[in-house]
């Protein structure tokens, strides 16, 4: 029997074990610690989440769940649950941390599950869909989890649809978090202006960088974020709030990077990054 292993259960790592289960996969769910939390699909389930550092089974197929903030944490746990085939699908936001995850055949999904995490309460809000770049073991994957409710999709031009949601992750993840609000925000028309600029700006360190994006791309992902509950919050909205680590190094630290590899001028997305970065200033 196929065994996999979901770790992280916020939101994105409840989903994608839920739904396994739901098919009859051999599964376990990781987290920090031993406990039990509800997801809410609305009908709401229990899962078993199991201690990672505890864990002595190795897994087929491992789903990395967890913030990219968090790699060097999970490491020395995830090494353990690897044997020579293992295949890792690294489903996080922001792009280049592919390269740490040498430990086995590493690929990263560009996912599209939204939801939230409070306390022991995981809520799904839309979509359950993973798209994966066109290699053999990932059409293996997508033939494997055929029998679930997950969308496994397989494109050539998976690197342009990553861009694409770092593109969406650019806009409303840097509002919600500097705000400290929820997508309630875009109601505001000068939050939206702000946005709708900083979108402008990512598709021109995008395109620059080898990407070609239309104009109409910015409309798209306003219609994107239009769709979202009020009450929505970011991945990055919950880290400002409890003081975590953002994961502003593999977003707009990204677009920061490029645009002053190519000598850009992004003005918004300056201001944004620096406040983004103060922070996350320590001193030490």
């Amino acid at each position: 029997m196929t065994n996999f292993a979901v770790i992280g259960n916020g939101a994105v790592g409840s989903v994608i074990a839920h739904e396994l289960k739901s098919a009859g996969k051999n599964v376990r769910l990781f987290g920090r610690q031993e406990q039990q939390i509800i997801l809410s699909l609305p009908q709401q389930v229990k899962l078993n989440v199991t201690s990672l550092v505890v864990n002595q089974e190795k897994f087929d197929y491992i789903f990395v769940a967890v913030k990219a903030t968090r790699i060097a944490e999970i490491k020395s746990a995830l090494n353990k649950m690897c044997h020579d085939h293992t295949v890792i699908i690294v489903c996080q936001n922001g792009i280049g941390q592919l390269s740490q995850f040498d430990m086995a055949s590493s690929f990263q999904a560009a996912v599209y599950i939204s939801g939230e995490k409070n306390g022991l309460r995981v809520k799904h809000f839309r979509d359950k869909k993973l798209v994966l770049p066109d290699h053999p073991l990932m059409r293996q994957l997508k033939q494997a989890l055929s029998d679930t409710a997950l969308v496994i999709e397989i494109s050539s031009s998976q690197l342009t649809i990553i861009w694409y949601k770092m593109l969406v992750n650019l806009g409303i993840n840097t509002v919600t978090a500097l705000s400290k609000n929820t997508a309630q925000i875009l109601e505001l028309s000068q939050v939206r202006d702000l946005v709708q600029t900083l979108l402008e700006e990512g598709i021109l360190i995008a395109n620059t960088h080898g990407e070609s994006f239309t104009h109409e791309v910015v409309d798209e992902i306003m219609a994107i974020y239009d769709g979202y509950p009020p009450e929505m919050g970011t991945s990055m909205y919950y880290d400002m709030l409890e003081g975590r680590q953002l994961e502003y190094d593999f977003i707009q630290g990204e677009f920061y990077r490029l645009a002053r590899l190519y000598h850009l001028t992004t003005p918004v997305l300056d201001t944004c990054c620096t406040l983004l970065s103060a922070y996350q200033y320590k001193k030490h």
